[in-house]
């Protein structure tokens, strides 16, 4: 009797070491055909070690490659952050998650940016997403835009003028995204207290590190720092947001043009406002977003032409072209941006090589089917970026930097998705187009540099957006 209860005792844990081994290790033959190939990893860890350890490195794209290699499939799952998830890359990949993904998906946040941003459990991506736009589409349209071109010269002017002229040595990253974000708190906000705005950039700073962490709200971690500075930045929101609606109300008619004030303003479909709480992350994202991304951009683009002699002289011609055409007009306009066409193809080629954003995170809310493979509801997708970027099959010799890529025609849709695409694009896309090619003219008008850490590594440290170890000190000469 013992012998026999020991048998079954050893059938039942082999057999649940088998199911256990088949549900993380197996050939994905061995399992449901309809299911994307791939693997869970480690149980409970999966393939997150992996995946982080490549998005620190900026090698995301290596990690999908490698995989879709491995498995001969654009998609392929995986287990990240303790959820199934399905990778998704390619054309095809960008333009369903951009267009047809509206009505089955819907965006995905970690822990810790649902608890930095608390309206997001009440208030659907997508609807973020649309108010988002609505904010921008007014503050950019084509009464307010050369308003903006204005203000953005004569800053862009005063800063290198303040902050750079005079310096021999200077480290790009931490100044170009001071500037970044004094630009966004004066434009969107109307703030104009140096004092004031150099309190809130530290507090954004401190902020922005807690959002891809893990959300252990324990004194001393990244994410507790993050939370604690989120309070005392939401009472300042309040606070600058009840002032502009005393202002708004005792003269309807004010003439700031701002994102505060269309945020404010802004109503759904059955004219409601937004409330306080949605305002403030509105707010906050709007901040974080231009001033964060764009400043790595413009950094990565002045290392970029820095190393790319090339073709450096070629855009300094166009931008001196510019300038002399603008004569005896002294501030760019509206016409002056649409003539900055290599100086952009430069832009766009940098964006390639170095995704801002590596990728982004979506929610299955019913069972889909993708590419012949059924995706259950509830698991995650993760649309690489970096992986069509630098994959050969769209962009030719894709180690090789080519601005060229973008003459004429340009490329295949939903190729290049710096800024997502369809009813996705960034709502912040043309104003971050504007600030980097009117800070490009004036720091070109004024400077020539040299690295002073040559082949300086690009990391992305907190897991967001890829900058320069050393933040990129330069050798500053005068033109």
């Amino acid at each position: 009797m013992d012998l026999f209860l020991l048998f079954i005792a050893t059938l039942l844990a082999m057999m649940i070491i088998s199911i256990l081994f088949k549900y993380f290790f197996a050939n994905p033959k061995d399992k449901n055909p309809l299911i994307p190939p791939g693997t869970f990893g480690l149980p409970i860890i999966g393939e997150t070690i992996q995946f982080l350890v490549s998005l620190y490195y900026g090698l995301v794209h290596e990690f999908v490659q490698e995989r879709t290699k491995k498995y001969n499939f654009n998609v392929f799952k995986t287990s990240i952050l303790g959820q199934k998830v399905v990778v998704f890359s390619g054309p095809n990949a960008n333009k369903f998650i951009f267009t047809r993904g509206n009505k089955l998906l819907i965006g995905w946040r970690p822990n810790s940016v649902q608890k930095l941003f608390p309206s997001t459990s009440f208030v659907p991506i997508e609807h973020d997403t649309k108010r988002a736009q609505n904010v921008m589409s007014y503050f950019l349209n084509s009464q307010n835009v050369e308003t903006l071109i204005s203000t953005m010269d004569y800053m862009s002017h005063t800063h290198l003028e303040n902050h750079w002229k005079g310096n021999n040595e200077v480290i790009v990253y931490d100044l170009v995204k001071l500037f970044t974000f004094i630009l966004s708190i004066r434009v969107f906000m109307g703030i104009e207290n140096s004092d004031k705005i150099l309190n809130l950039y530290e507090k954004f700073n401190i902020f922005s590190r807690g959002l891809l962490v893990l959300d252990i709200n324990f004194p001393g971690t990244t994410f507790y720092k993050a939370m604690k500075v989120g309070k005392e930045l939401r009472k300042e929101m309040k606070d600058i947001i009840e002032e502009r609606r005393k202002e708004l109300l005792e003269n309807p008619n004010l003439s700031k043009v701002d994102v505060l004030t269309q945020v404010i303003n802004e109503k759904d479909g059955n004219g409601k406002c937004m409330s306080e709480v949605e305002m403030i992350d509105k707010l906050f994202g709007f901040i974080i977003g231009s001033y964060h991304t764009t400043g790595t951009a413009i950094t990565l683009i002045m290392k970029y032409l820095e190393e790319k002699h090339e073709f450096f002289n070629d855009i300094v011609q166009e931008q001196n072209e510019i300038s002399r055409n603008m004569m005896p007009r002294e501030v760019l306009c509206w016409n002056d941006i649409q003539k900055m066409k290599k100086t952009w193809n430069f832009v766009n080629e940098v964006l390639r090589d170095t995704p801002i954003l590596q990728g982004t995170f979506r929610e299955v809310i019913e069972d889909i089917t993708y590419d012949g493979f059924l995706i259950p509801k509830g698991w995650k997708i993760y649309l690489s970026v970096g992986a069509t970027q630098k994959n050969g099959e769209y962009f030719p010799n894709p180690t090789k930097f080519d601005p060229c890529r973008f003459e004429g025609n340009g490329l295949v849709p939903y190729t290049s998705i710096p800024f997502g695409g369809g009813q996705k694009m960034c709502p912040g896309k043309e104003f971050a187009r504007i600030m980097i090619l009117v800070f490009l003219h004036h720091v070109l008008k004024k400077f020539r540099w040299e690295a002073k850490v040559p082949s300086e590594k690009i990391l992305c440290p907190f897991f967001l957006v890829p900058v320069p170890t050393n933040g990129y000190p330069v050798t500053l000469y005068n033109v």
